[in-house]
C-alpha cells in the first residue's frame, strides 16, 4: 500500500523546508510507513525548495542504511520543483557512495 505525505499538510504555508529537524518529522512518517510493509509517495505540491539537510533527512538515510535500489523501489516524489530534484538526486547519490563504502567495509571484516 503506498502512504502519500503532503508536506503542505504537515509545514502549511511554508515553500522552503530548509530544517533537518522537518526532515525529521517526515522521516519518522515514512519509517512507521516502511515498519508496516507500505511504500511512500511524498507530495511536494507547494513546496518551491529544500536544503540539502531536509532532503538528508527523507532519503539520505534510508539511501546509507539500505542502498540506492530501497529508495527506489519504496519512495516515490510527486509534484516536485526541478530544483528539489537535482537536490534530492544529489543526496541520493551522495549516500549511495557511503552505501557501497560501508557494505566493502562490511565484506573484508
Amino acid at each position: 500500500m503506498e502512504i502519500i505525505i503532503k508536506l503542505n499538510e504537515i509545514f502549511p504555508g511554508i515553500a522552503f523546508l530548509g530544517a533537518r529537524a522537518s526532515g525529521e518529522i517526515v522521516r519518522e512518517k515514512m519509517e512507521k510507513a516502511f515498519d508496516n510493509g507500505n511504500t511512500v509517495v511524498i507530495d511536494f505540491d507547494g513546496i518551491e525548495d529544500i536544503t540539502q539537510g531536509f532532503g538528508d533527512e527523507i532519503v539520505g538515510i534510508f539511501t546509507r542504511a539500505y542502498g540506492k535500489e530501497f529508495v527506489k523501489k519504496n519512495i516515490k516524489v510527486i509534484n516536485y520543483s526541478e530544483e528539489i530534484k537535482v537536490v534530492l538526486n544529489w543526496v541520493v547519490n551522495y549516500s549511495s557512495k557511503y552505501y557501497k563504502e560501508h557494505q566493502k567495509e562490511a565484506i573484508n571484516e
